[in-house]
C-alpha cells in the first residue's frame, strides 16, 4: 500500500489494473455476437480508408516515445473496431460512450447488453495509438515529404488540437501525438523552422 497525503491510503493493486483485450478474444467475441444478433460487424468505408491511410504513413509502427514498435494491424477488424467506435470516419459517435447506447449497431449493441466483454473496446493501449495514429496522419496530410519551411511538430500537433477544442485534454495523448509527428518529419527530411 502507499500513503498519499492526508491519511488517504492507494492499494497499489489498483494502479496496476488495466484491462486488455487481445486479438483473438476480441474476434472470438465479435464472431459471437455476430451470431448472437444475426448481424454483421461493419466498419464504414470512411473508418477503413483513415486506418490504411494511417498504416501508409507508418504511424502503425511507432510506440508512444516516437521509436519503432511493435506494429499496430490498421486492417485487422480490432483496430478498425476502435476507430469506429471512437467515431473516426463517421459523424454517429460523438464521445467513446456512445456507441454502448446504440441499437442499430446490432452486434455492439449485444457486446454491451449480453457479453462479460463489455470491456471490449476498453484496452487503454489500443485506445490512445489508434486515436493518436489516425490524429497523427491527418495533421502530415498536407505536407510533402522533402519539404521547408514547416512548423515544428510542437506547433502542428497544436494547431489540430486546437482546431477541435481538444487541446489540453489528455497530456499524455497530447505527448505521444508531438513524438509521432515529429518522428513523421524527420523521417521525410521535412525542414521546420
Amino acid at each position: 500500500m502507499l500513503s498519499q497525503g492526508f491519511g488517504k491510503v492507494i492499494k497499489l493493486k489498483s494502479l496496476l489494473k488495466e484491462t486488455l483485450v487481445f486479438p483473438g478474444d476480441f474476434t472470438k467475441e465479435i464472431q459471437r455476437a455476430e451470431k448472437a444478433s444475426g448481424a454483421k460487424f461493419k466498419v464504414p468505408s470512411s473508418t477503413k480508408k483513415l486506418c490504411m491511410m494511417a498504416k501508409k504513413d507508418g504511424f502503425h509502427k511507432i510506440d508512444y516515445t516516437g521509436k519503432p514498435g511493435k506494429a499496430r494491424k490498421p486492417e485487422s477488424v480490432m483496430y478498425q473496431g476502435y476507430a469506429f467506435v471512437q467515431g473516426w470516419g463517421h459523424s454517429k459517435y460523438k464521445n467513446p460512450w456512445d456507441w454502448r447506447s446504440d441499437k442499430s449497431q446490432k452486434v455492439l449493441h449485444n457486446i454491451q447488453t449480453s457479453s462479460i466483454y463489455t470491456s471490449l473496446f476498453d484496452y487503454d493501449y489500443l485506445q490512445y495509438h489508434v486515436n493518436t495514429d489516425l490524429q497523427a496522419s491527418q495533421i502530415v496530410a498536407n505536407i510533402r515529404p522533402g519539404s521547408t519551411d514547416e512548423e515544428p511538430a510542437y506547433y502542428l500537433v497544436k494547431d489540430y488540437l486546437n482546431s477541435f477544442g481538444t487541446r489540453g485534454k489528455s497530456r499524455r495523448d497530447e505527448d505521444i501525438l508531438v513524438n509521432k509527428v515529429d518522428w513523421w518529419l524527420k523521417k521525410n527530411k521535412v525542414e521546420t523552422r
